[in-house]
């Protein structure tokens, strides 16, 4: 059986223990908050399911961050204990086919650790929860390793990143393919711009991403999902104290490599026609 409380404490403990006193710190550890706003068109998640389309979609992220900076010099330079929780709301839902506007919420737990200037890997534990109990809560587990180009590039840079996403147990992360004990794969990047040495305060970025994964996953075929899109982001000028806010608005579109994902969209939201190309809207403040 997944035990989920002692995957979550194991989590922080051994980030913890990379971040004790037996490892040098150059400060004092931290403790950072964040959160995030945003309003959309639809409800598509990065594996491209497509989760809602009738009314608007309203979701929410918080949490905190436990920053542990290490002594330079060492291969570790910083490690930092993550947790938080991301909600999503429907209010024009589908009366026919959901019972609230309460759509899902998730909540995390994990850690980062920094490499040397460049790169960071991390593992996250995150549950999905259906409030109205439309399928049985996944329990999942994400690795990660991303480089940062931007010290290089300045003022372009590229993020690139890969993500394994491991559905542990409960019902398909897309509805139709194996519930538990299957991954997908995350190839991505994110190409971006700051234009404030140009005068304009803006930063203009393209998420961009492919995942794919076996066909247990899925429930047929290797592969989910091309995505990329545009957001501008305008940095919010204030003191430093207050933290550091932006506002943003972006366009996201979606393309689907699986019948399978057309198929989960078709039992979801009643669609008749297969849409392969989907897209998102979204505007959102950020702390």
């Amino acid at each position: 059986m997944f035990n989920k409380t002692g995957l979550a404490v194991a989590l922080a403990g051994l980030a913890l223990a990379i971040g004790a006193p037996g490892v040098a710190s150059a400060e004092d550890p931290s403790l950072h908050g964040f959160a995030d706003v945003s309003v959309k068109n639809d409800y598509i998640t990065p594996r491209g399911l497509v989760v809602t389309t009738a009314g608007t979609t309203i979701q929410a992220l918080d949490g905190l961050v436990l920053d542990f900076p290490q002594a330079p010099g060492g291969l570790v330079t910083d490690v930092s204990v993550v947790g938080g929780t991301w909600m999503d709301w429907n209010p024009g839902y589908d009366h026919a086919r959901n019972s609230e506007a309460f759509n899902e919420f998730d909540w995390f737990v994990g850690f980062n650790v920094k490499l040397g200037r460049d790169w960071k890997a991390g593992v996250q534990y995150v549950e999905f929860i259906s409030p109205q109990k439309a399928f049985k809560t996944e329990r999942n587990v994400e690795f990660s390793l991303a480089f940062d180009d931007g010290p290089y590039m300045k003022p372009i840079s590229f993020q690139p990143y890969v993500k394994l996403f491991y559905a542990a147990s409960g019902d398909s992360t897309v509805v139709v393919g194996r519930k538990g004990g299957t991954f997908d794969v995350e190839l991505g990047a994110t190409p971006s711009i700051d234009l404030h040495p140009y005068g304009a305060p803006l930063i203009l970025s393209a998420p961009t991403w492919i995942t794919v994964g076996p066909s247990s996953f899925w429930g047929a075929g290797g592969s989910g999902v091309v995505s990329t899109g545009i957001k501008a982001t305008y940095p919010i000028p204030g003191p430093a104290s207050a933290g550091h806010w932006s506002l943003y608005a972006g366009y996201q579109y979606y393309h689907l490599l699986n019948d399978r994902l057309v198929l989960a969209e078709q039992l979801l939201n009643g669609r008749s026609k297969h849409d392969l190309g989907l897209w998102s809207f979204g505007v959102g403040l950020g702390f």
